[in-house]
């Protein structure tokens, strides 16, 4: 386990009194999460830093340099994270989680590939965080809007960014996988509309570290499982948390137009769930039709 020192200098960082508390909470929960996870990921590197553009990118950017061995990365401010399509996702101290995964996977060959892979994540994510936070409760289970988001309580609370490339060194088919995770525990710096973990009890709001210890090794251990079997076996505790499943929803399918722009849907439908593959289904003029994830973006919609 790597865990560098993460204190920052307070004469040359202004906001030490808000990073330190949150470092610390990481710091504690990055030993539970080896813990956790080293016997069944061998190898794997966690890593705690004060303030990053993106984990993303920077995890990205090491498996351009051949460093490829599992790597678990979190940063107490994010400044530059980013979301599907490009959106940005800042990360302000101890109200948003920001983490990612960097592994080695061989995707081709795994039943629903990178199009599930978001799918099988999403549901790990939210059956750790039910399990964490003592479900059931009135605001109901964690639910998952195809392809990448975590819902509450009919709001977003969370996203899932997955990225792929070649790396030096990686035997012939597998690729450098950096899964990234964005969660609103606190609604100081959530979007607004958003949903936060603090709402299921606001009196005593969950605390980043703990939320970052359910989460990371449910993630570890869901990654690995879908490598091994794929989406199939997954399909029918997805569809229990499909916030979609049944609902009109608009399609957004022509290149640079995009429902935050303004712009009309492409089609409309009521959406039908999806099949073993990860594969949203749409039932719509023309009939069901299956979209795959990075083909179309998708919302809730109403005639």
């Amino acid at each position: 386990m790597t865990l560098p020192d993460a204190r920052p200098d307070p004469e040359s960082d202004p906001t030490h009194g808000a990073l330190a508390p949150v470092l610390a909470e990481l710091n504690g929960a990055a030993e539970r999460i080896w813990l956790a996870s080293a016997a069944t990921c061998p190898g794997l590197s966690i890593e705690v830093l004060p303030e990053l553009g993106s984990t993303n990118t920077e995890l990205m950017a090491r498996g351009r340099r051949g460093e490829t061995a599992p790597t678990l990365l979190a940063a107490a401010r994010q400044t530059a994270g980013r979301g599907r399509l490009g959106r940005s996702w800042q990360a302000e101290p101890g109200d948003t989680l920001t983490f990612s995964l960097g592994l080695p996977l061989d995707l081709a060959h795994i039943p629903g590939g990178a199009s599930a892979l978001s799918l099988a994540v999403g549901l790990a994510l939210a059956e750790a965080l039910d399990a964490g936070l003592g479900a059931p409760w009135p605001l109901g289970p964690v639910g998952l809007k195809w392809p990448n988001d975590l819902w509450l309580a009919g709001r977003k609370l969370g996203g899932i960014l997955i990225e792929a490339s070649p790396a030096p060194g990686l035997p012939d088919g597998q690729r450098w996988v950096v899964i990234g995770v964005g969660l609103n525990v606190h609604p100081g710096s959530a979007p607004e509309g958003s949903a936060s973990l603090a709402e299921v009890d606001p009196a005593t709001p969950p605390r980043i570290g703990d939320v970052w210890a359910w989460m990371a090794p449910a993630l570890i251990s869901g990654v690995q499982a879908f490598a091994k079997q794929g989406f199939a076996p997954l399909q029918a505790a997805y569809a229990q948390r499909d916030v979609l499943r049944g609902q009109g929803v608009g399609l957004w399918s022509t290149p640079g137009q995009y429902p935050a722009d303004g712009h009309p849907p492409t089609q409309t439908g009521v959406a039908q769930g999806v099949d073993a593959q990860g594969a949203l289904l749409v039932h719509t003029e023309q009939g069901v039709q299956a979209w795959h994830s990075g083909d179309v973006s998708v919302r809730p919609h109403t005639a």
